[in-house]
């Protein structure tokens, strides 16, 4: 459990009621990982939803079996990622990495899916603001997509 305080901090949650607040801090954990340290792996069920709240991670796909890793995105301070859990199958895509030193505030998945079940407030706020996050997100990679399309290169990479 972390302190009422620690949820307000985030950004996301800003717009919930004190009670509500509460009862995410009571479904959250502070967790500390060094550099290098996995925070989950792609394929793993989907158990948490994360917050930075220090530190770097970065969200991978790793393919071993074809010698092959490729970086999508950075996670930083305020910002969340694992949203998996409220999407069938509720594994999470990537794999996370931390690229430094990293603290995360980890909320129990199921716990929360409860809390919103019993408190729709809460499910619809959280859930329109984890809409505004990956809505952005969209918009970014559509840009990228559109930078690709106007330079179209080339890259060949090879295994090994």
């Amino acid at each position: 459990m972390v302190e009422v305080k620690d949820i307000k901090k985030v950004a996301l949650f800003s717009v919930f009621s004190d009670s509500q607040s509460e009862a995410l801090a009571k479904i959250t954990e502070r967790i500390a990982y060094k550099e290098g340290s996995l925070i989950y792996q792609s394929d793993e069920p989907a158990n948490h939803i994360f917050v930075v709240t220090s530190g770097l991670v970065g969200m991978k796909k790793i393919v071993p079996e074809e010698d092959l890793e490729i970086s999508f995105e950075k996670r930083e301070k305020g910002e969340i990622f694992g949203t998996a859990c409220f999407m069938e199958p509720q594994k999470y895509t990537l794999t996370a990495v931390c690229l430094k030193e990293t603290e995360v505030l980890a909320i129990d998945a199921d716990k929360l899916r409860d809390i919103c079940n019993l408190d729709p407030q809460l499910g619809y706020r959280f859930m329109k603001e984890v809409a505004k996050v990956y809505f952005e997100r969209y918009k970014v990679a559509k840009r990228q997509i559109h930078a690709m399309v106007a330079d179209p290169t080339v890259i060949t990479a090879l295994p090994g």
